[in-house]
């Protein structure tokens, strides 16, 4: 009922409204509490793998220091491939394989081969 604009409830709808409402507020308390029980996980994980970062950062460094006393004291022509830094020795590009020059000329002939067919595919 509405009388100059105030609304009149009756008890029965207020203590569904009440009810209602009352639900809604614990179900809010309820995903309030989950949501800090996540962000205190988050936390924890957080650290934890910052502590794991540091300690890989730490071997890292001493893998380093130690392939580079090796290197120093005169051992550097016995090769670490396994273990070597990428920075303390050149890099290979291991896919260029060396050719004799008689490759060469068949390679070109199968790549204008291969061209020319894809060409003239694309018109049947």
């Amino acid at each position: 009922m509405s009388t100059n604009g105030v609304e009149a409830y009756s008890k029965e709808i207020l203590n569904d409204k009440i009810r209602r409402l009352t639900a809604v507020n614990i179900q809010l308390i309820t995903n309030k509490m989950e949501i800090e029980k996540v962000r205190v996980n988050l936390e924890v994980n957080r650290v934890r793998l910052f502590d794991k970062k540091n300690s890989l950062v730490a071997k890292r460094e001493e893998f380093r220091t130690e392939i580079a006393v090796l290197n120093v004291a005169g051992l550097s022509n016995i090769l670490i491939y396994g273990y070597q830094d990428p920075f303390l020795r050149p890099t290979q590009d291991k896919l260029k394989a060396k050719r004799p020059l008689l490759f060469n000329g068949l390679k070109e002939n199968f790549q204008r081969f291969f061209i020319r067919t894809r060409y003239y595919q694309g018109f049947y």
